[in-house]
């Protein structure tokens, strides 16, 4: 399972608790103290608590001299910032954009603990079912980021980690192909950076640099009608 990919799910979830006034640190300090799950922890490196942007340092302290980071390794570090930021506000204008489908989603999600699984492959296999592209993986992690505020509203906290794995796993296995092939994570930087979709919101603008097709929108309303069957 790659890291990288797990700690993006992580900062996007992470995001998406805070401005709902949950916390992703209480998580895991709950987690920490439920004995059924003991031993299972996360890597937190990098994940401030849904905070918006971080500046890693570019020297760190070892046995008391002072290690600079190279060059490449700072480049890597601000390049990772970037990703998590664009993902972030692509998030949050995909779902100002479909507020009304986004809301009859969170409302509609009879989750349980024993079907919380079910419903996550369902609607994640008919979002895909035509292929990728960047709106789908945006899509993705809203609606992943949809599932977690959702168990912690309906007393189901013990979910979030698990949802997290299960995106963790989808977009390792069955995403990143297609993302390493259509240019990376970089390629996306470039179409959703700086607020792009926004951007092009505002300014009245084609939005087919965004990449979301009526498929995707349908594989959006299709997320409340599958997750609301019993």
């Amino acid at each position: 399972m790659s890291s990288s990919n797990r700690e993006l799910v992580i900062d996007f979830v992470s995001y998406k608790l805070s401005q709902k006034g949950y916390s992703w640190s209480q998580l895991e300090e709950e987690d920490e103290n439920r004995t059924d799950f003991a031993g299972e922890e996360d890597d937190m490196d990098g994940v401030l608590n849904g905070s918006p942007s971080w500046h890693a340092p570019t020297s760190h302290i070892v046995n008391g001299a002072t290690v600079h980071r190279s060059s490449l390794e700072v480049h890597e570090i601000r390049r990772a910032a970037d990703v998590r930021q664009a993902l972030r506000e692509a998030g949050d204008e995909f779902e100002l954009r479909y507020r009304r489908a986004f809301s009859d989603l969170t409302s509609q999600l009879h989750i349980t603990p024993s079907t919380a699984y079910q419903s996550f492959e369902q609607v994640v296999n008919e979002l895909f079912r035509d292929g990728v592209n960047w709106g789908r993986i945006v899509a993705f992690f809203s609606f992943g980021g949809a599932l977690c505020v959702e168990s912690v509203v309906k007393e189901m906290r013990v979910l979030v980690k698990r949802i997290v794995s299960w995106m963790t796993t989808y977009l390792t296995d069955h995403l990143d192909p297609w993302i390493q092939e259509n240019g990376g994570w970089e390629r996306f930087v470039d179409l959703y950076g700086n607020d792009a979709a926004a951007e092009v919101r505002k300014g009245q603008e084609t939005f087919n640099k965004w990449l979301l097709t009526g498929a995707t929108v349908a594989g959006v309303l299709l997320l409340g009608s599958l997750l609301s069957r019993k």
